[in-house]
C-alpha cells in the first residue's frame, strides 16, 4: 500500500493542472524523432548542427521540462499543502507559452530563422519567469525539508540555466560575436540537465521511489547532505571552468571538481538501487525497471567520461554525442516515464475517488477502476522493451551509423505506445468523470 501520510492530498490542484503538461509532453518526443527519421545521418555531424540543437530543444524543453513543470505543479501543492492561486489559469499560461516556445525555437534553429529563434526565448522566458513565480511563492512559505531544499535549489539551478540561455538566444538571433560561446554552452547544459533536471529528480525521489515502490525512505544523511552538496560542487566547477577558459587555473581543477560531481551522483543510483533491494512489495513493476535502467545509465555516463578525460577521448565527434545519449535518452527520460506511469494513474484514481465522495448521496455507487487497470502492467511493459531496443539501437548507431534510422523508427513506436497509455488513461478519467455527473 502506498504511504501518503506527509501528502496534503485536499490540496491537490485541478486534473488538468498537470496532465496537460503530462499529455502533451510525448507529442514533443515524437516531433523531435519526426526530425530524425527526417535526417538522422545529420545528427551525428557535431553538436553544432543546426538540427542537433532543434532535436535537443524539442527533447529538453518540449519533453523533458515539461514534464517536470507539471510535475512540479502537482507535488509542490501537496507536499506543502500551499495552493498557488488560480492553478487552472496558471497552468494554461504555462502550457501555451512553454508549448509555443518550444515550438518557435525548434523551427528557428531549423529553418534557420532569427526572429524566430527571437519569438521563441521570449515566449520561453515569459514560460520560466511565470513557473519560477509560482515555484517562489509557494516554496519561500514551505516548511524545510529534504525535498523542498532539493526544489528551492533546483529552481535557483533552473533561474541560472535560463540567464544562460538568454545570453546564447542573443547570440544567434542577433550574430553578436562572443570569445567562449561554447564554454556558455557547457555551462547551460551542466546547470540545465545536472542543475535544474537533475537535483529536480533527486528531490521528487525521495518522494515517490519510497511512495509508489513501497520502499525504505532513503538514507537521512544522504536526504540532507547530497542535493546542497550537489549544487555547492556544481557551483564550484562553473567558476573553476570559467577560470580555466580564461586561462588562470589549469584544466586539472575543473575536471577534479567534476568528478566530485560525478562521484554524488553515482552515490544517488546506488542508494536507489539500495532501497529498491528493500522494498517490501516483491511484485513485478515495470516502473522499477525504467529506474533500473536510468540509474545503470547514469552511472555509464560518468564512468565513460572519467575514462575521456583519463584517455583524451573528449575531442572526438563522437564524446559527447554518447554522452549526451546515455544521460538524456539512458538516464533522464527513463525516470520520466516510470514516474509518469505512477503519477497519471494515480492522480487519475485520485480525482476519482474524490469525485465518487462527493456524490455519495447516490444510490448506485460507480466502482473506480484501480490504478493497475487505468494502465495496465502489459501495456507499460510492451512500450518499456521497445524504448530500451530503441535505446540501444541509437546507442549503436553513433559508432554504425546505417542503424541510426532503425534505433529512431523503433524511438518513435515507443513515444507513440507512451502516448496511447497516456492518453488512455485520460480517457477513462473523462468517462468515469461524466458518469459521475449524470
Amino acid at each position: 500500500m502506498m504511504n501518503v501520510a506527509n501528502l496534503a492530498l485536499q490540496q491537490t490542484p485541478p486534473i488538468l493542472v498537470p496532465l496537460r503538461f503530462f499529455l502533451t509532453a510525448p507529442i514533443f518526443a515524437l516531433f523531435a524523432c519526426g526530425l530524425g527519421l527526417y535526417d538522422g545521418f545529420s545528427l551525428f555531424t557535431g553538436r553544432w548542427n543546426l538540427e542537433v540543437l532543434a532535436l535537443t530543444h524539442l527533447i529538453t524543453l518540449g519533453f523533458i521540462s515539461m514534464v517536470m513543470m507539471g510535475a512540479f505543479l502537482q507535488l509542490v501543492t501537496v507536499l506543502t499543502g500551499i495552493c498557488f492561486p488560480r492553478p487552472q489559469l496558471m497552468s494554461v499560461l504555462l502550457h501555451g507559452f512553454l508549448t509555443l516556445g518550444t515550438l518557435c525555437l525548434a523551427l528557428g534553429f531549423l529553418i534557420p530563422q532569427h526572429n524566430l529563434v527571437s519569438m521563441g526565448w521570449l515566449s520561453l522566458s515569459v514560460a520560466f519567469g511565470l513557473f519560477l513565480l509560482i515555484a517562489g511563492y509557494c516554496l519561500v512559505k514551505a516548511a524545510t525539508t529534504p525535498i523542498t531544499i532539493a526544489m528551492r535549489l533546483a529552481i535557483l539551478s533552473l533561474l541560472i540555466t535560463i540567464c544562460l540561455a538568454i545570453v546564447l538566444a542573443r547570440v544567434f538571433s542577433h550574430g553578436i560575436e562572443l570569445n567562449m560561446p561554447e564554454m556558455l554552452t557547457n555551462l547551460h547544459l551542466v546547470w540545465g540537465l545536472i542543475g535544474w533536471v537533475s537535483l529536480l529528480i533527486i528531490g521528487i525521489a525521495y518522494q515517490v521511489v519510497p511512495m509508489f515502490h513501497v520502499t525504505p525512505h532513503y538514507p537521512q544523511l544522504l536526504m540532507k547532505w547530497l542535493v546542497p552538496t550537489l549544487f555547492l560542487t556544481i557551483l564550484t566547477w562553473s567558476i573553476a571552468y570559467f577560470l580555466v577558459n580564461l586561462n588562470y587555473l589549469p584544466h586539472i581543477v575543473a575536471t577534479s571538481i567534476g568528478s566530485f560531481i560525478g562521484l554524488e551522483l553515482i552515490i544517488f543510483a546506488l542508494s536507489t538501487f539500495y532501497i529498491h533491494r528493500k522494498r517490501l512489495r516483491k511484485i513485478p513493476d515495470v516502473t522499477l525497471n525504467f529506474w533500473h535502467v536510468g540509474m545503470m545509465n547514469l552511472i555509464l555516463s560518468i564512468l565513460i567520461w572519467y575514462a575521456g578525460e583519463i584517455l583524451s577521448l573528449t575531442a572526438y565527434p563522437f564524446f559527447p554525442m554518447l554522452l549526451g545519449i546515455l544521460f538524456l535518452a539512458g538516464f533522464i527520460l527513463p525516470i520520466i516515464q516510470g514516474t509518469l506511469y505512477k503519477i497519471v494513474p494515480f492522480l487519475v484514481w485520485l480525482h476519482l475517488q474524490n469525485q465518487q465522495m462527493s456524490t455519495l448521496k447516490s444510490v448506485n455507487l460507480i466502482p473506480i477502476p484501480t490504478m493497475k487497470q487505468i494502465i495496465p502492467y502489459k501495456m507499460a511493459n510492451y512500450q518499456f522493451w521497445v524504448y530500451l531496443i530503441g535505446l540501444v539501437l541509437l546507442i549503436a548507431a553513433i559508432f554504425w551509423i546505417n542503424l541510426i534510422y532503425v534505433a529512431v523508427a523503433m524511438l518513435t513506436f515507443a513515444f507513440l505506445f507512451l502516448g496511447y497509455n497516456l492518453y488512455r488513461a485520460a480517457w477513462m478519467y473523462w468517462v468515469m468523470s461524466n458518469k459521475f455527473t449524470q
